[in-house]
């Protein structure tokens, strides 16, 4: 579990020159993979920014970090990740997950389990150069890309077997605890074993947002836009795990609360409606040796790596801690 794999947006403040810089230097840092958030309210165009990176980097894996079946149609999207997958020459992944910001930002809802399935199906068909279905039309890539693999998003239960059965990967969402990640990842093997397939056939991410610093106010701070945007998700969430049912209450204010033009912002003001306590149980903040602990307990649910998202100034600061800190320290263990 040594290679580093980030999740980033592009700020409406950054151009996109700039953005080719930093995703050039994010290579030259050793980053692997980079999945570039989908939140047109909140932030840049997500195949403008992927196509940029294609042609700025060499190695890196290029993937929407994640896109959704609401704001474009599966025949554009599909389309668009191919273009991608050129560009990059076979180093593109296509994200994908019900919704989330860039839905809710528009006053619609997520798609149904349903939806999400069919397009698991649509999307393998036409990368494959077949015709897929989507709403009872057939459709067809006007080329094939086969090297695209497709990963799903996933927090509750039914999502979750369902990346186990179809997807080629699965982006875990959701708090920093053990307790929550465990079952998340035992749903997601539910989902393989029905559907007859090896645990190395589908590659289980986890988004884990970490802030490592001795000063705890600071690490703290970093996270609490983060923090607040999986609290607003755990609102409507029935069955929590005991870690978190006593927070019920804050989960239901970070709802009424949250901008989503202000997605995952750090200045953003919503970032104040949470408790610290919460806040540090539901990402990963303070010094290394605590953030290293808590860490390998999430590592015990058997992910096979971590997506760690980096949000606001500094950066390349951020990254560097997870280089030289976390990865040898803690992911090469």
């Amino acid at each position: 579990m040594s290679s580093l794999s980030i999740s980033v947006g592009i700020s409406p403040r950054e151009s996109f020159v700039d953005w080719m810089s930093f995703v050039h230097r994010l290579e030259d840092e050793g980053v692997s993979r980079v999945w570039l958030i989908d939140s047109q309210a909140a932030m840049k165009d997500v195949y403008a920014g992927l196509a940029t990176a294609a042609i700025s980097t060499e190695r890196l894996e290029l993937g929407t970090g994640v896109t959704n079946l609401v704001t474009r149609h599966p025949t554009v999207t599909a389309n668009a990740i191919a273009a991608i997958a050129e560009l990059s020459e076979g180093r593109a992944i296509l994200g994908l997950g019900a919704g989330d910001s860039a839905v809710y930002a528009l006053g619609k809802s997520p798609s149904p389990l349903r939806e999400v399935e069919d397009a698991l199906t649509f999307f393998r068909a036409v990368f494959s150069g077949d015709r897929g279905t989507w709403e009872g039309e057939r459709f067809s890539l006007a080329y094939p890309s086969p090297n695209v693999r497709v990963f799903l998003a996933v927090s509750q239960e039914k999502m979750c077997r369902l990346a186990g059965r179809l997807a080629d990967g699965a982006i875990v969402m959701g708090p920093a605890q053990h307790d929550v990640m465990a079952r998340q990842v035992s749903w997601v093997r539910d989902g393989m074993n029905l559907a007859g397939r090896h645990r190395s056939e589908v590659e289980i991410c986890a988004v884990t947002t970490m802030s490592v610093s001795d000063d705890v106010d600071r690490a703290v701070r970093d996270v609490r836009s983060w923090a607040t945007g999986q609290a607003r998700l755990l609102a409507d969430v029935r069955d929590l795990p005991e870690s978190l049912e006593q927070y019920r209450d804050e989960f239901v204010r970070a709802k009424s609360s949250y901008d989503y033009t202000e997605h995952l912002s750090t200045h953003a003001d919503h970032k104040d409606v949470l408790s610290e306590e919460l806040v540090r149980t539901l990402a990963i903040a303070g010094p290394l040796d605590q953030c290293g602990a808590r860490l390998s307990r999430l590592m015990e649910t058997g992910v096979d790596s971590f997506i760690f998202p980096l949000m606001g100034s500094g950066r390349l600061e951020r990254l560097r801690v997870l280089r030289d800190a976390v990865r040898p320290n803690v992911l090469s263990r």
